[in-house]
């Protein structure tokens, strides 16, 4: 009866640790992987195929930035700060108003020089000639990952006043951001095949994640995890099969790079 008892505390404090530092270690993660990912092109220019312009350096801030965000937002709420995370909230607001038009313009003159410019991703004008994505195939990822992004994160700040549905949508607004810097270094091992599915597995991890979460603590999977984590799943073949190869994609951001 005691060691029962002593292991049903246990698995009590278990599971408050993770209700308590699930988001903070997400967001450690993710900074963590956009760093590796990022920086050795930065720091070792070497290896690039063009020099690091201003947009890019913005953008890459403003993407840093908002992960950062997320991150002090998570240890103010493990450290019950509820009231200085609502205030700092108003942060994201002007980031998100960032966000948008640098992803969007950084997207399209990737689609205008032909090749990524840190050089990991292997994307070039001779890429389909090597089964690989060309610039146009591999800016769907971009596109529709900023579209997902700003729909989570701007309704994640209308439900900020309901903090279960609130986390769930940020939680997984900023797993949608996690695509190009796995992306990146999954790049950096030149023995990996940069393939859609193989940036697949590591993004499937982080929804899964979320999923684990849920059955964890809450002991049961809330319906808003169980429709992001398939959505975000699904919807990751359905750009990179059907409408990045597409002609009418192709032409579409032909259009938009003009």
């Amino acid at each position: 009866m005691v060691t029962t008892s002593f292991r049903s505390s246990r698995a009590v404090r278990q599971m408050s640790l993770v209700a308590r530092w699930y988001y903070t270690g997400m967001a450690i993660v993710m900074l963590a992987i956009s760093i590796v990912g990022f920086m050795p092109s930065i720091v070792h220019p070497g290896g690039r195929r063009a020099p690091l312009t201003l947009l890019a350096a913005a953008h890459g801030m403003v993407f840093f930035a908002w992960i950062l965000l997320f991150l002090v937002q998570s240890l103010l709420v493990a450290f019950q700060r509820v009231g200085w995370h609502r205030r700092l909230g108003l942060t994201s607001v002007f980031l998100l108003a960032l966000i948008i038009p640098l992803s969007y313009a950084t997207t399209v003159d990737m689609v205008r020089r032909g090749f990524d410019l840190s050089g990991d991703q292997r994307v070039d004008s001779q890429s389909q000639l090597k089964g690989e994505l060309d610039a146009p195939n591999a800016s769907v990822f971009n596109f529709f990952g900023l579209l997902a992004f700003v729909m989570l994160a701007i309704a994640a700040i209308c439900y900020r006043s309901r903090p279960e549905i609130h986390k769930r949508l940020m939680l997984f607004a900023n797993i949608e951001l996690m695509g190009p810097p796995i992306t990146h270094l999954i790049g950096h091992f030149s023995r990996l095949a940069l393939t859609p599915p193989m940036v697949l597995v590591p993004f499937a991890l982080f929804l899964l994640t979320g999923v684990a979460r849920d059955y964890l603590v809450d002991k049961r999977i809330h319906p808003l995890t169980t429709g992001l984590a398939i959505g975000m799943f699904a919807s990751f073949p359905l750009q990179g099969v059907v409408i990045g190869p597409s002609a009418a994609w192709h032409n579409f951001v032909a259009w938009l790079a003009r």
